[in-house]
């Protein structure tokens, strides 16, 4: 086990939509606390009901920015605006479905910047945002171009292809890190919660991961507000036989 005191201390980055709680990814961030310096949550406008005023009461030692209506831009507004505000020599972007198990998985990965400037997980030419540790010095040698490229180019394509050009790069694959062993990244989350909020679910990805996680989001371990708890049985009654039967 590695000194603390001899690690890094990011800041993490997170862009989060005002429409939706993520209580296990707050419990996350809260039970990891120390590994962090700041932990820069930067909202904006998108969906009901609107958790923005709950989660600063939840999320104490936390930096909330709001970029205020949605846009096309949101993701690439939401993270120059929260880059702002960050400060270490190290940022951690990071998506509210990307899960770790313990406290291995982030000392293995911090102890990794003292050989690499770019610690993260490689899809392609692509570094995906759900998990994308990058030293600040080189990531202010690119142009900080975080949007959407076109077809097949999703966000942080443009970043991604000068980082890899400009610092070394880690794959946390590389570092023995697996995924489904001591991380887990549940990429059709977001997606799924927003189809039940709009009802309809024809495009809905892994029903039973899904419900696994819904369950597990109604956590005692960190606050939580009613109006998710209630989202979470109506989850149940839409989806499940039982559920309906359970909460009606």
């Amino acid at each position: 086990m590695n000194n603390l005191i001899d690690l890094p201390k990011p800041d993490v980055l997170i862009t989060w939509p005002s429409g939706c709680d993520y209580p296990l990814c707050r419990f996350q961030l809260q039970f990891f606390r120390n590994y962090f310096d700041k932990v820069i949550i930067s909202t904006y406008e998108h969906g009901t009901p609107d958790f923005r005023e709950f989660l600063k009461t939840a999320m104490k030692k936390t930096v909330f920015v709001d970029l205020g209506f949605d846009s096309e831009t949101w993701r690439e507004r939401c993270v120059m605006t929260g880059l702002e505000k960050s400060t270490s020599d190290w940022i951690l972007f990071t998506e509210q479905d990307f899960f770790w198990k313990g406290d291995h998985f982030l000392e293995v990965i911090l102890a990794e910047t003292v050989n690499s400037d770019v610690i993260g997980i490689r899809q392609n030419n692509r570094l995906h945002p759900c998990f994308l540790l990058v030293k600040r010095e080189t990531l202010e040698k690119t142009t900080k171009e975080f949007s959407v490229q076109g077809q097949d180019k999703d966000h942080f394509q443009k970043v991604s292809e000068q980082l890899l050009n400009i610092g070394k790069f880690k794959d946390i694959r590389d570092l023995g890190m697996f995924e489904g062993v001591d991380w887990y990244h549940f990429s059709s989350m977001t997606w799924n919660i927003f189809r039940i909020k709009e009802g309809d679910i024809k495009e809905f990805h892994e029903p039973t991961e899904f419900l696994v996680y819904n369950t597990m989001s109604r956590t005692k371990k960190v606050i939580q507000d009613a109006r998710w708890m209630a989202f979470t049985y109506y989850v149940e009654i839409l989806l499940t036989k039982f559920g309906k039967f359970l909460n009606q």
